[in-house]
């Protein structure tokens, strides 16, 4: 799968995507035409071991791929991301684990990884119960991860064959993000899980993964929270493309009360224009460039710390950018942006939900960088 004919698959159907926004928006979830859209695309197997029909590309290419999504509906593009990147952790479980989930190899696998669940152990399989949010794009899902920590093994990640009576419907009620159906799943009566569908969190930091053994490749050696980081912030930039595009085509429609005349002769309007723009191509190559150095590190035998947490300020950067690019432009789009038919404030409100995930927000991310350049 060569990535300049996605991204020009994407751009010829993403009218597709675009036009079934707002319901996506509306109902909670986006529809199953938009997922089967994603699915017959490839669009979340980038980085999906090729031996299980992925591509095996690079991060960067799933960057440049999913941002391309976000054009047209960010909701869209927030789900494949994460079916993308839970491709990614896929291949770090056993092969037996693999083998399963690939049997159909355009599987969709949605999970909630933070380990909030005490799960049991019995013998070598792993007993899991508990209530388990924002698992993006779960409706569309053939497979769920959900994640729990296990006594001496510390955080650990299970597999399980997705059940739609496990997704508790009425779980996502937000005002961002509200097309990606992240809901929460809920295992009431222990679920038991073999070892093989198990990843201990602590065996992928350290590169000693069954799967990272398997397939011997620099792709699955990036360091693992980097990369969660990173790969959730490409639906960010292209849905900030979108609301350039969307600004400029109701320049000619808002009337400024003030001056009279429309936007588009305003010198102000103008202004917000080309600084947001400039913006938002600055936040892009910002986040490419932070991709391109998260791939070579999976080659780095001991990966520096301080260039580790440059992924996660670059990527915090970035979409921080982006955002206020956002911002600016909502800012000066007038009460009529308040509708629910204008795409503008459905964008705003989608890009100021994603800077608050706590992988991406800025203090956080800074954190990060500080800590690791400081020797703290």
């Amino acid at each position: 799968m060569q990535l300049d004919t996605l991204i020009e698959q994407i751009h010829a159907t993403g009218l597709e995507w675009d036009k079934r926004a707002e319901d996506a928006d509306r109902s909670g979830m986006i529809s199953a035409e938009s997922a089967s859209l994603v699915r017959e695309l490839n669009a979340h197997r980038m980085i999906q071991p090729a031996e299980f029909g992925g591509a095996q590309h690079s991060i960067e290419a799933h960057t440049r791929a999913i941002s391309a999504i976000g054009e047209y509906c960010m909701a869209t593009a927030w789900c494949a991301t994460v079916w993308s990147a839970h491709n990614w952790m896929a291949s770090l479980f056993p092969i037996e684990a693999q083998q399963e989930l690939w049997a159909d190899p355009t599987a969709l696998l949605s999970a909630s990884i933070v380990p909030k669940n005490a799960f049991a152990l019995d013998g070598d399989d792993v007993l899991v119960q508990g209530r388990f949010p924002f698992a993006s794009g779960c409706d569309h899902a053939d497979w769920f991860g959900v994640g729990g920590m296990v006594e001496l093994g510390g955080p650990v990640i299970c597999l399980i064959p997705a059940d739609p009576s496990l997704i508790d419907a009425g779980s996502w009620d937000v005002v961002g993000l509200s097309g990606t159906g992240s809901k929460d799943l809920v295992i009431d009566e222990p679920i038991r899980v073999p070892r093989h569908r198990v990843l201990f969190s602590i065996e992928a930091a350290e590169r000693r993964a069954p799967g990272q053994l398997h397939h011997g490749s620099e792709l699955y050696l990036c360091p693992f929270r980097a990369t969660a980081a990173l790969v959730l912030a490409g639906p960010v930039i292209g849905a900030a493309k979108a609301a350039v595009s969307r600004f400029v085509e109701r320049l000619d429609g808002h009337v400024i009360m003030a001056r009279g005349g429309s936007q588009r002769s305003d010198p102000a309007a103008g202004a917000r224009l080309a600084e947001s723009s400039a913006e938002v191509n600055a936040a892009e190559l910002v986040l490419l460039d932070a991709a391109q150095r998260l791939d070579g590190l999976g080659a780095d035998a001991d990966p520096d710390p301080e260039r580790v947490g440059s992924i996660f300020r670059d990527t915090g950067y970035s979409v921080r950018m982006a955002t206020r690019a956002v911002d600016r432009m909502y800012e000066a789009s007038g009460g009529s942006a308040l509708r629910r038919s204008e795409p503008i404030q459905r964008l705003w409100r989608d890009v100021n939900a994603a800077r608050t995930h706590a992988i991406m927000a800025w203090d956080g991310s800074a954190q990060i960088y500080a800590d690791a350049a400081l020797g703290n």
